[in-house]
């Protein structure tokens, strides 16, 4: 038996298989021809954004407020194909992770569409499912377990006993956001226009919540707002702190007015026990001390807080017969 796991993100996606880990972790993106073929997807198709045209569309399928499903399938169907996930004679069980922006009849699309490409069983839940498996907690105790995943176009924080989640909450504040409050900055502070992949770049070397009296240095290329040039600017790690911030604020805000309506005695559990965290977004630095100085309660982050949906995938994959 063949066994897959799939990472569905706004950012990436993620294929794992149970016997050889992780296979393809590449940026969500799937070029498509004016005759609906794919041409390429993950990085290669990453690589051809700006090359679009008439005949040539560079989708990313996935976001916070829409899922392009057509171009989702095909994205799924050409990973299903390139990495020979289906083969005579040998069924495959497929287990796949999705974000809060995919709705039940979406997910329902996607298990139809690897059922007709030829798994023989297909599986799939919640990130914040795989993201409290893979943080490793006893899930199964008669206390309260806290769990909060913020990938790159969702938010989501569950509370588990004895094995369920008693209470959950969809949050507002996700990584895009993160790179939208830089790229408006960039535009109104220096009037330049930068590539997604300078975004990535930025949050990477500069990320931060704190000022620091030596801060980081970068200069960064882009395009002129007025004038369409190639023009640079420098940018230290202090007006990225001062930029992010508010965000922690407002996750901590959002954070409070969740953990105040809960019941009284899940309050103080998760008051002593604390929230593990897992995403991209709690890996600034600083993030984890700041929420927990603005939320009063222990804040742990996972082993590996951007892998950790992909360890919850392999776990259950592991458990499945």
């Amino acid at each position: 038996m063949i066994k897959i796991g799939i990472d569905l993100g706004a950012n990436s996606i993620r294929l794992i298989s149970a016997d050889d880990g992780i296979i393809f972790d590449e940026p969500s993106m799937v070029a498509i021809d004016s005759h609906d073929h794919v041409l390429a997807i993950g990085s290669e198709a990453f690589e051809m954004k700006g090359l679009e045209n008439s005949d040539v569309r560079i989708v990313a399928p996935i976001s916070s407020h829409h899922v392009d499903i057509h171009s989702l399938k095909l994205l799924l169907e050409q990973l299903c194909y390139q990495f020979k996930i289906f083969r005579f004679f040998t069924k495959t069980t497929i287990l796949f992770s999705y974000p809060t922006s995919l709705s039940n009849e979406v997910c329902e699309e996607i298990k139809n569409t690897l059922l007709d490409l030829g798994a023989n069983q297909v599986y799939y839940d919640r990130e914040i499912w795989f993201a409290a498996i893979g943080s490793k907690l006893n899930l199964n105790l008669p206390v309260a377990s806290c769990v909060m995943n913020i990938g790159f176009s969702n938010c989501d924080m569950a509370i588990f006993r004895k094995g369920e989640i008693e209470h959950y909450s969809q949050g507002s504040i996700a990584g895009i956001l993160v790179h939208t409050t830089i790229r408006n900055y960039l535009k109104k502070a220096h009037g330049i226009h930068v590539t997604e992949a300078t975004l990535e770049n930025i949050v990477r070397t500069l990320g931060t919540v704190v000022q620091e009296t030596d801060p980081i240095i970068l200069s960064i290329q882009g395009s002129d707002i007025k004038n369409h040039t190639l023009t640079s600017a420098s940018i230290s790690s202090n007006d990225i702190a001062f930029l992010l911030s508010p965000l922690a604020e407002q996750l901590s805000q959002w954070i409070l007015r969740f953990l105040s309506r809960l019941p009284v005695d899940t309050q103080k559990d998760i008051m002593t026990r604390g929230i593990v965290c897992s995403g991209g977004f709690v890996t600034i630095t600083g993030m984890r001390r700041r929420l927990q100085e603005l939320i009063g309660c222990p804040v742990y982050l996972t082993d590996q807080p951007l892998y950790t949906i992909i360890t919850g995938l392999e776990i259950a994959l592991s458990q499945m017969a």
